[in-house]
């Protein structure tokens, strides 16, 4: 059985810290994002412009104060069987129209938010974890060289 060459301790604990905080900003992003829309979210129609991959749906609005917004509306925050052309009933955050709007014919979800918040447990958890059991690998490597 031939030696497998271990990665170095600093660059897989860097590499985890990397990871778990972009995760971290999503959750903190994705919930921000959907506690805006309940608090102070405003209520408009808008025009189904595309619907793309993974069903992410494009649509254009016109703000409160006359301006016109192209923006998606949030991944699981729109109904099944939206079509180019349809015009659906949205909420959008006022102080960031451009962000991400739900659709309110669909009940208030935060699926992609509970999604990041768990991959950054599941990392804050793991990543030292596995970097205590690659430096006990690095120590036995080097008792036995």
């Amino acid at each position: 059985m031939g030696s497998r060459k271990l990665p170095p301790l600093w660059l897989y604990i860097s590499l985890g810290v990397i990871v778990v905080g972009v995760f971290a900003w999503l959750t903190v992003r994705n919930f921000s994002n959907d506690f805006a829309l309940r608090d102070r979210g405003v209520e408009t129609t808008a025009q189904v412009t595309e619907v793309g991959g993974k069903g992410r749906v494009h649509v254009t609005f016109t703000t409160a104060d006359g301006r016109t917004v192209d923006t998606l509306i949030g991944q699981g925050d729109s109904v099944g069987g939206t079509r180019a052309g349809d015009t659906v009933p949205i909420v959008y955050d006022p102080r960031n129209p451009a962000g991400e709007v739900r659709d309110t014919r669909v009940p208030e979800n935060h699926r992609v938010a509970w999604f990041t918040l768990g991959a950054t447990i599941f990392g804050a958890v793991g990543v030292p974890m596995a970097s205590w059991k690659l430096a006990q690998a690095h120590r036995r490597r080097r008792a036995t060289a």
